[in-house]
């Protein structure tokens, strides 16, 4: 049997040392997950894809703001 524990915490900070990943809240609470360095390098490129979308998404949005607000300036000529 498979005893499965979720946790939920609001992330404030995190770090890293050489053997584990630590996760903080604003309470102090911690979670730390022991890796190892090919586990880091697949985190990180998960947590860089996430980004990237992100930031894709953030660009686009700022485009299509930019546009419409060219659009009324138009209308105002």
């Amino acid at each position: 049997m498979k005893v499965k524990t979720n946790v939920e915490m609001k992330f404030d900070h995190a770090y890293t040392g050489w053997k584990a990943l630590t996760f903080n809240d604003a309470d102090n609470n911690e979670i730390c997950i022991t890796m190892t360095d090919d586990q880091y390098i697949s985190l990180a490129k998960t947590l860089d894809e996430k980004a990237n979308r992100i930031r894709d998404d953030r660009a686009k949005e700022a485009l299509d703001l930019q546009r419409a607000l060219e659009a009324l300036e138009n209308e105002d000529d």
